[in-house]
């Protein structure tokens, strides 16, 4: 097993590594075509002093060489340069190098100083491409051939305009001239061997840098979810055990005020004034057992598992009653929430809810909105699905941190009034629910937090 991956990343190294040299090959290849395309033409200043007899001639062989490569050139800037730079790649050699060799056939062969110019080919070939020692050397080798064939040509069959200016013997210069040219080749492909090494050692650093970073990335995310679970589980089994002694000395009392109002109300049936206090009395006595019955159920969860068809109405009814106190005097706006029925867990929506609602309050109160203050709840249905926004008027959020507002542990309270846990949570709920968070706002003036549920079960195809 061990050795099939390290077999898969050999292989996926090799792919991502071909892939680097193709785009490095582009864009040296742009850069390549700019040289002949310069150099070429300026070379003309050359021609005119070492051989003025041949300008006519040269500057044709010169300017057909720029007319051949500039349509290459401007190919590479289109889809079908970078399919074709098996041969895009090196005609910005080859053509500079032939009309360099015809160039040496046409003036005095072997005795022309033109073969300097093969050594500039050879070196721009093997410093400016990602040439490895094997292409270098047929690139070098046939450079080398192309000056012996010119050469040779030219004793053979020399052109009608055949000049005679050096004092050296032939066979002397064409020996010198095509040592100087193999010793460059020599160094050009040492240069193109250690050079091709270096750039893949130096790929395979960096390829590795970033496959272990984003297994890094990966496992840090699944660390921090597992830890936001956690702390979720704790706080919930914390509130289990505290709600199922609450709930239990709470119940018992209220039962016997219950028993004891409803007396107290036979025997006041003939004074109003007492029947009223009674009534008000009743009133609080089962805004009382409400919360009591919201606690139980926020208490003991649902699973996710068990997906319902619950009413957002009910659910957000619940969270208003649990976080009354932090609410306040806040006025709080619902609208297209009555009958808007979502599937999934009942409590964790309440959750959601509720820890909304509470940053909704903390951000209200720190704007100081007074009479004005709002918390605005909408619903709308579409293609299956319910998306419910939570607005508020509060201090809003800096653009900068509206990325980080879903991460773990991030929060923008002040130093142990908050663990920045309410929103990841949100999140997660939400995203297990087949749904997505999405927060904007405007700093100073508001803050709305958009999610959607699921609202009807799939349809299944038939068997």
């Amino acid at each position: 097993m061990i050795a099939a991956a390290e077999q898969n990343d050999s292989s996926q190294l090799t792919e991502a590594y071909g892939l680097f040299v193709r785009g490095l090959r582009l864009r040296q290849a742009k850069i390549g075509y700019l040289l002949p395309l310069a150099l070429v033409p300026a070379a003309l200043s050359l021609d005119y002093f070492v051989y003025p007899e041949l300008l006519g001639a040269l500057l044709k062989s010169r300017l057909l060489c720029n007319l051949a490569l500039l349509p290459c050139y401007l190919m590479l800037f289109t889809r079908y340069g970078p399919r074709n730079l098996s041969w895009l790649g090196n005609l910005w050699l080859m053509a500079p190098m032939l009309v360099i060799c015809w160039m040496i056939y046409a003036s005095e062969g072997a005795n022309s100083p033109y073969y300097a110019g093969l050594n500039l080919v050879m070196l721009a070939g093997c410093l400016l491409t990602t040439y490895n020692a094997r292409r270098a050397t047929v690139f070098c080798g046939f450079t080398v051939v192309s000056y012996g064939v010119a050469c040779y040509l030219h004793k053979l069959a020399p052109p009608a305009s055949t000049l005679h200016k050096s004092t050296l013997c032939n066979g002397s210069l064409l020996f010198n001239n095509i040592y100087f040219l193999i010793a460059t080749g020599a160094v050009s492909v040492t240069s193109c061997y250690f050079g091709a090494r270096r750039r893949f050692e130096d790929f395979r650093l960096r390829h590795e840098l970033d496959v272990k970073n984003g297994r890094i990335a990966s496992t840090l995310q699944k660390l921090q979810e597992t830890e936001v679970q956690l702390v979720q589980s704790e706080k919930m089994n914390a509130l289990g055990k505290l709600s199922a002694g609450l709930l239990h000395e709470i119940n018992n009392p209220l039962n016997f005020t219950f028993m004891a109002l409803q007396i107290a109300e036979q025997d006041a049936a003939e004074n109003p004034a007492m029947r009223e206090t009674l009534k008000d009395i009743g009133e609080g006595m089962t805004r009382i057992r409400t919360v009591v019955s919201d606690l139980r159920a926020f208490a003991h969860p649902t699973q996710q598992s068990s997906t319902e068809e619950f009413s957002l109405d009910e659910a957000l009814t619940s969270a208003l009653r649990l976080t009354a106190h932090e609410l306040g005097p806040i006025t709080v706006d619902r609208e297209g929430l009555k009958g808007a029925k979502a599937l999934g867990s009942a409590t964790q929506i309440v959750h959601v809810f509720m820890n909304l609602l509470v940053n909704s309050a903390h951000a209200v109160k720190a704007a100081s909105r007074g009479d004005n203050a709002l918390i605005k709840i909408t619903c709308t249905e579409m293609n299956g699905h319910v998306q419910i926004a939570v607005r508020d008027n509060g201090t809003g959020v800096p653009a900068a941190n509206l990325p980080k507002l879903l991460d773990p542990f991030f929060t923008t309270k002040a130093p142990g009034e908050g663990m920045g846990l309410g929103l990841s949570i949100c999140h997660t709920i939400v995203k297990n629910h087949g749904g997505a968070v999405h927060i904007s706002s405007e700093p100073g003036e508001w803050t709305e937090v958009r999610f959607d549920l699921p609202s009807l079960l799939p349809v299944r195809s038939a068997a």
